[in-house]
């Protein structure tokens, strides 16, 4: 019994330790998801950017692909980056004007969650590959189980920090340009990966 859970547990530790940052940019979304259907968007872009990242890892580890995924993933970056730049000069050419809401430049979408999740993932793909190479399929299972509840924590989380009064605060009054700058720096981080 103490395998078993030290096995979740280490499944647990490596999406931690992978996905801490993707919080930030679920924080992110969450504030700029205006309609039901964008903060649906949300939910699955997320799940659908993690499974991207799982399927692929597998697919590696098995030998099944032979490609260097790895180094095209820093190049999504450029997404969250130019949103960044786009929603900066905005800000700027508009801050005269009463306080901005925190927004994207485009509406929060099932493709740019998914992006932003996939190219967020650099680092997962560097440690999934060899984590998976050494499960047989039943810990797979096992290990895709806590990863996708891990996901829907990660959700649940991240919704619950956006709508804190002190987020909502602090977005309010920053947000206009705090969110471009925060963008701008997970593109430079994924892109220089």
């Amino acid at each position: 019994m103490s395998r078993t859970l030290s096995f979740i547990l280490t499944a647990m530790g490596i999406f931690f330790v992978t996905d801490t940052d993707d919080l930030v940019v679920l924080l992110l979304l969450w504030l700029a998801a205006a309609t039901p259907a964008q903060q649906r968007h949300v939910v699955i872009g997320q799940y659908l950017g993690i499974s991207t990242l799982i399927l692929v890892s597998w697919l590696v580890s098995r030998g099944i692909l032979r490609y260097n995924v790895g180094g095209l993933v820093h190049w999504l970056g450029l997404v969250p980056l130019s949103l960044g730049l786009i929603g900066l000069t905005r800000w700027w050419h508009n801050r005269g004007v009463a306080q901005l809401p925190p927004t994207l430049t485009h509406p929060v979408s099932l493709p740019l969650v998914w992006s932003l999740t996939l190219g967020n993932g650099g680092d997962n793909l560097s440690i999934y590959i060899p984590y998976f190479t050494h499960l047989n399929t039943p810990e797979f299972v096992v290990v895709l189980v806590v990863f996708l509840t891990m996901i829907g924590l990660w959700l649940i989380l991240s919704h619950h920090w956006a709508r804190s009064t002190i987020a909502s605060h602090f977005f309010a009054r920053f947000g206009a340009w705090l969110s471009p700058l925060l963008f701008i720096g997970i593109g430079l981080v994924i892109v220089l990966k």
